[in-house]
């Protein structure tokens, strides 16, 4: 990530697509108006500069070269770089890299003599060093709480959904961060009306944008307080991926999940979630991870949040992705000398026929014990006294990590439109047991 050669340019003031369109629009004209200019290639690149080559027929460089960073400096900053490449047949290298940056862009599609060539990034977030959450719990200092399932469609995203709802149904404010940047939903579910409007941007967008200077939180989020769902006393704050448009994979794809390694800088997310806890300061702020081993879903297990609501069902596919996760959040840590993260084992889509419930559920449990003995907890230690891990010995107390909370499957929550219609059911029975839960482990349970 590179921060250090951004401009300082203050608050910024217009975001990144605004600015990319703007650049097309301008190379569109100056192509149709000038006819010395053969064609352009605008390069965006990875961190969201944008540049140009030209291929010139004829005229003035210097004079066309002014010209363009003076309109451009005007109207798409922060985000144009002021280059601008001339193709030349003097410079064969030079020419090399320009006719394959021309080859590898796309043709726009109102002008023929324009291409636009995005370069991505992709980086191994899995391998990366333990981090820890950008603040330690205390007073006006939310829980982070990273939802995250191994297999898709076990309802994590509905049972974030529901302790969002029940914590608002308090009075409470919460906040909720679509990171489920490959299959967003978390903002559709948790939309700003009954017609399922989101913020115009979202994550991606302020995770682009931030390192080019301040921004303004309500450009990047949407406010659902409809009485049907938080009951008309609290509030959630979500922060969707982004509008799912053409452009999104193009913004998916230039994500950097790496955090920085130079004193003093601040990886995006960061930026957000303290922008978050001092703006709005809400009573918690729940992520909505993606499944798998996505960059996106190695980027929070690396140690972002306080809690890890981990779901997963019987199956063996499920558990080999479950003790990836666990030693992640445990035994690596421990080996590092760190404290293991806190997590909390949801064993998702029990059935509703008891007594294969029953059988299904005393399974998890016995399989949860031995992965967890063998992959998180810490041995025990000489000193009875000592209690900086979570050890073996804990393995006995329900309200240890490793012993799960089952969630039925409830044919009701399958298929639903629209949530003010299943929010009442996501208040009680399993639901109500996860938010009371939770709330125990932060201090803040009712009874």
């Amino acid at each position: 990530m590179i921060t250090k050669d951004m401009p300082d340019a203050g608050p910024i003031k217009r975001h990144m697509d605004e600015a990319k369109q703007t650049a097309i629009e301008f190379f569109r004209r100056l192509i149709t108006e000038k006819r010395e200019i053969e064609r352009i290639v605008l390069i965006d690149d990875i961190f969201g500069w944008l540049r140009a080559v030209i291929w010139l027929k004829d005229g003035d460089k210097e004079a066309l070269l002014n010209f363009i960073n003076e309109e451009l400096k005007a109207e798409a900053s922060p985000y144009w770089s002021e280059e601008i490449f001339f193709a030349s047949n003097e410079n064969e290298a030079g020419n090399i890299f320009y006719q394959s940056a021309w080859d590898e862009g796309v043709e726009d599609d109102v002008c023929n003599g324009l291409r636009i060539a995005d370069r991505y990034r992709n980086t191994g977030s899995w391998l990366r060093a333990l981090a820890e959450p950008p603040w330690k719990m205390g007073a006006k200092k939310p829980p982070i709480l990273v939802f995250y399932s191994f297999k898709g469609g076990v309802g994590r995203s509905t049972a974030l959904a529901a302790f969002a709802i029940q914590r608002a149904r308090m009075g409470e404010r919460v906040v909720v961060i679509d990171f489920d940047l490959d299959a967003p939903g978390a903002g559709v579910l948790l939309a700003a009306d009954e017609r399922g409007t989101t913020a115009p941007w979202g994550v991606l967008d302020y995770m682009l944008e931030r390192p080019y200077g301040e921004v303004t939180l309500d450009d990047y989020l949407h406010v659902c307080r409809r009485e049907t769902v938080t009951g008309g006393t609290g509030e959630i704050i979500v922060f969707p991926a982004a509008q799912m448009d053409d452009r999104y994979l193009s913004k998916l794809s230039r994500m950097d999940f790496e955090l920085p390694t130079e004193a003093g800088e601040k990886h995006p997310l960061i930026m957000l979630l303290e922008q978050i806890r001092v703006e709005l300061n809400p009573s918690w702020l729940l992520i909505d991870s993606r499944a798998g081993l996505s960059e996106p879903a190695g980027f929070l297990l690396g140690g972002l949040a306080h809690m890890y609501v981990v779901f997963g069902t019987t199956s063996e596919q499920s558990w080999q992705g479950i003790r990836l996760i666990i030693k992640r959040l445990g035994a690596e840590r421990v080996v590092q000398n760190k404290n293991q993260l806190d997590c909390l084992l949801i064993q998702a889509m029990v059935t509703s026929d008891k007594d294969a419930a029953e059988t299904a559920i005393k399974r998890f449990i016995d399989r949860s014990e031995e992965e967890f003995r063998d992959y998180y907890y810490a041995p025990d230690p000489d000193d009875a006294d000592e209690d900086r891990f979570w050890y073996v010995r804990d393995i006995d107390d329900i309200e240890s990590p490793h012993y799960p909370l089952a969630i039925h499957y409830h044919q009701s929550l399958a298929h639903f439109d629209l949530i003010d219609k299943v929010a009442d059911d996501l208040t009680t029975q399993d639901y109500k047991a996860l938010g009371e839960r939770i709330a125990r482990k932060f201090g803040k349970s009712e009874s």
